[in-house]
């Protein structure tokens, strides 16, 4: 699998606490079947309004990279390791910029709404980032609370080249009913261009369960599966756009 969402950089975040932790996140991973991560820790739109403060945090994030990397070396991981963010949405204006704040440096930003509930405005959100000339990758849309009674604005999005990244847990019920019931609604309608682990360095990543569930736990994996978990996401790193 090829992740493009996790909280692994060490010390940033709600994610790994420190360098050991985020090492053994990273062995979790690749035990399980994951090539490639991204480390996407937390960053919020409204920080760039304070210079001073967007530029410490990303040092901060550049320093935990820097360090991870080495750490990896040591350990032996062979592993890759991406860099971005999970882009949070709370302010009218979404600068993306900076390539830190990207995939990989890619067109693609991963980014999220400023709560978890879908904002009256988050059309507009969305095509401020399409207008800047970036395509949002809008995390675990099945995770936001009213995102059920509004498939029709979901529907919108998509049409209007947003793409949808849904986590691995919520196929199993990892939050709840709602969630897994909403991801399976959403794979039906053929709107999830990618799922990833929004793993967070504690317990065992969500993709062994996963898989069970989407090829109904038995091999081999489907083609429709390897797609979102292999193939979008490494056309999303290699800043190509996804197939037709």
């Amino acid at each position: 699998m090829i992740d493009i969402h996790s909280h692994i950089l060490p010390g940033v975040d709600d994610g790994a606490v420190d360098v050991p932790s985020a090492i053994l996140a990273l062995e979790a991973l690749e035990s399980c079947g994951v090539e490639r991560v991204v480390a996407t820790p937390h960053f919020r739109a409204s920080l760039l309004e304070r210079a001073g403060r967007a530029a410490a945090r990303l040092q901060l994030f550049d320093e935990a990279y820097a360090e991870l990397i080495s750490a990896m070396d040591v350990a032996g991981l062979a592993i890759t390791v991406g860099r971005g963010c999970e882009f949070k949405l709370d302010a009218p204006v979404a600068n993306l910029d900076d390539p830190r704040l990207r995939l990989d440096g890619t067109r693609y930003a991963l980014v999220e709404f400023g709560s978890f509930h879908v904002p009256p405005f988050a059309g507009n959100q969305l095509k401020a980032v399409h207008d800047a000339g970036w395509v949002p990758v809008l995390a675990h849309p099945e995770r936001y609370f009213g995102v059920e009674h509004a498939m029709e604005r979901v529907a919108e999005w998509v049409d209007e080249g947003t793409l949808l990244q849904v986590n691995a847990a919520s196929l199993v019920g990892g939050y709840g009913p709602a969630p897994r019931r909403i991801a399976a609604a959403l794979l039906a309608r053929g709107w999830v261009h990618c799922i990833a682990g929004d793993y967070h360095a504690r317990g065992e990543p969500p993709w062994t369960a996963a898989l069970d569930v989407l090829r109904d736990e038995a091999p081999p994996v489907p083609e429709w599966v390897c797609q979102l978990v292999h193939g979008n996401p490494g056309n999303l790193l290699a800043d190509e756009p996804l197939p037709g």
